[in-house]
């Protein structure tokens, strides 16, 4: 038996999933508050305790899975079941080491890594290999409609899991990989990483233990990964397939939005979700399908149906006055941009009111002003308070500052979200459009109002 403390986390329920699915007993623990994983979670009957109480820790287990919000290693424990299992010496395993081990019952891993944009692409290629017939089993970090939760499960003859490969404390060493994507590299979790120098070094450690016969796939635009990834890795003569928008490039789009793969030409991409951003992600996908020799022409039809995820650019519905409703897990300026511009392809003559929660401190002192240049492309701005992150309760800085560089005069503080919420009900008319932004729980700002 399996038990998992901090169960209702997105990556903790689709492994739970996965495990329970290759013949593992699982259960597990969380708080009383309602997560959007407890629908999957008793779905797929997986009994879940609460609150945390060391009461709960069964007697057969055969190793404990544990939240990066409630372990961290090398820091003594507060968790109450963190502090029974190891009172117990009983076997506890980080959630990236866990997968690690999963990770290795399966022929091939394929990892998306990157700042942004894992959890669509990983989605993304999971969706596309199971149009491709090949029944995956894919580990995302959101629910996705279409797999009808938040991990897509195959069967004892699947060969490919895919997985997000984080980069929060060097969580994606823990995993052998046989593919790797690198989607982008932004600096990021300053509370780990101290300097861009460290995060830097954890996406060259990725890529040097990633075997030199396995696919890796590069953004070829991406100026981080050139200046300071690329020219870092221990071995030079790897072979790399890069993806972008300029035409130079392994993997590209022309003006038609024609697929061009080393030369050659397949047929257009036309894909269900919109955006820049979006058609990079396809790109990655398609080139790490490429070289495990898959058609092209085969994945470009595949994924033409693959319709999103939760909590990314997720359309919510319309208010009883005319407004869209849309809702993203942005958190990071470049996010914020990218979603914006989205937004603007998708519906371009109408007026964009982004409600936006900053998620912690550290993350917000670091980016002042990117925060107030991304933001600035909106219409109208709502801030809410920064919301705290069980690793990161408090900090010196406050939604306030991000004020002093947004260059729209549109922008309004908010310390009650019942104010936010008369005012948000106030917009009226079909060319509105109220999208909510943040990590945190700023989704239920507008729950109300669809």
């Amino acid at each position: 038996m399996v038990y998992f403390i901090g169960i209702k986390g997105v990556g903790m329920t689709a492994l739970a999933q996965v495990m329970q699915a290759r013949g593992f007993e699982v259960m597990g623990s969380d708080v009383n508050e309602a997560f959007m994983t407890d629908k999957v979670l008793s779905q797929s009957n997986i009994k879940v305790f609460t609150p945390f109480e060391s009461s709960n820790i069964p007697d057969n287990i055969d190793y404990a899975v544990v939240s990066g919000a409630y372990y961290i290693e090398d820091k003594n424990p507060t968790n109450p079941e963190v502090i029974e299992v190891m009172n117990r010496n009983i076997p506890l395993l980080t959630y990236s080491q866990a997968l690690g081990n999963i990770a290795k019952s399966f022929d091939t891993t394929l990892g998306v890594a990157g700042s942004h944009g894992k959890t669509t692409t990983s989605a993304l290629l999971t969706y596309t290999l199971q149009e491709l017939s090949q029944n995956p089993f894919g580990v995302i970090g959101s629910v996705v409609p279409q797999f009808g939760g938040n991990a897509r499960i195959g069967d004892n003859n699947s060969q490919y899991l895919v997985v997000e490969a984080d980069e929060y404390q060097n969580h994606f060493l823990d995993i052998d990989m046989g593919g790797l994507i690198i989607l982008n590299v932004d600096y990021d979790h300053p509370d780990f990483f101290t300097t861009p120098d460290r995060y830097y070094q954890a996406f060259i450690n990725a890529i040097d233990k990633l075997p030199l016969d396995k696919p890796l796939i590069v953004n070829g635009d991406d100026e981080n990964i050139a200046k300071y990834i690329l020219l870092n890795i221990q071995d030079k003569t790897r072979k790399i397939l890069k993806f972008g928008l300029n035409i130079d490039n392994n993997i590209t789009l022309d003006e038609n939005n024609i697929v061009i793969v080393e030369g050659r030409q397949y047929n257009q991409l036309n894909l269900a979700i919109a955006g820049k951003h979006n058609r990079l992600n396809a790109l990655a996908c398609l080139g790490l399908l490429y070289d495990l020799g898959f058609d092209i022409n085969s994945s470009i039809e595949a994924m033409s149906g693959f319709r999103g995820t939760q909590r990314r650019l997720e359309y919510k519905g319309v208010t009883s006055k005319g407004v869209v409703i849309i809702d993203d897990y942005a958190h990071h300026p470049t996010e914020i941009m990218a979603g914006i511009q989205a937004l603007r392809e998708q519906y371009p003559e109408k007026t964009i009111h982004c409600v936006f929660q900053p998620h912690t401190f550290s993350r917000t002192e670091m980016l002042l002003k990117e925060f107030g240049q991304a933001l600035s492309k909106a219409d109208h701005i709502y801030l809410l308070p920064i919301y705290a992150s069980a690793r990161e309760v408090e900090g010196a800085i406050t939604s306030n500052d991000i004020v002093n560089y947004i260059d729209n005069t549109n922008a309004k503080i908010y310390t009650n979200s019942n104010d936010l919420k008369q005012d948000l009900s106030l917009i009226s008319g079909d060319n509105n459009i109220i999208i909510t932004m943040g990590a945190g729980d700023v989704w239920k700002i507008t729950k109300d109002m669809i």
